[in-house]
């Protein structure tokens, strides 16, 4: 601080100091200002919540009836046609279908219908060729056929008697 501003405050009759004693007593009367309007303030403060919220309340109950008739009229007038332009719209757009080749299911079907018949001949040959279960009276005749029948060799050669 220079010389000459010091002289100037001190003439004045205004000291730092002084200055300093103010702003305490300045801030200490607003803060007590604040206090007293706060005070006062939060009743209304209350109220005015209060009242907000009755108003949203009443708002509310006001407006939701007449969303839900707008909502109906617009299901019922508004949703079939918009249905409509929207089923229109996808038909429009809607490539056309390619013709459907049928040669691989005729194939598939021809093989299965070869391949049960093929089945089905390879078991009746199976049949046909395992031999019937003789009686006990044909044994006997049997056995008369291989003593009438000539003794063969080693070599499967028969031998005259």
């Amino acid at each position: 601080m220079s010389l000459t501003t010091k002289q100037n405050g001190q003439a004045n009759g205004f000291s730092t100091q002084a200055a300093q004693e103010w702003a305490r007593q300045a801030s200490q009367y607003l803060r007590a200002r604040q206090m007293a309007t706060q005070a006062q303030l939060a009743p209304l403060a209350a109220n005015a919540r209060i009242a907000a919220q009755q108003g949203m309340l009443g708002a509310r109950a006001w407006t939701a009836p007449r969303l839900d008739l707008a909502g109906q009229a617009l299901q019922e007038q508004m949703a079939p046609q918009l249905a409509a332009a929207l089923s229109a719209a996808a038909r429009r757009i809607e490539p056309a279908k390619s013709r459907r080749r049928r040669w691989p299911a005729l194939a598939v079907g021809a093989v299965v219908i070869a391949g049960g018949s093929a089945a089905a001949v390879i078991i009746m040959s199976r049949r046909n060729s395992q031999p019937a279960p003789e009686e006990p009276g044909d044994m006997a005749g049997a056995s008369d056929a291989t003593q009438e029948m000539a003794p063969a060799d080693v070599n499967g050669q028969t031998q005259a008697p």
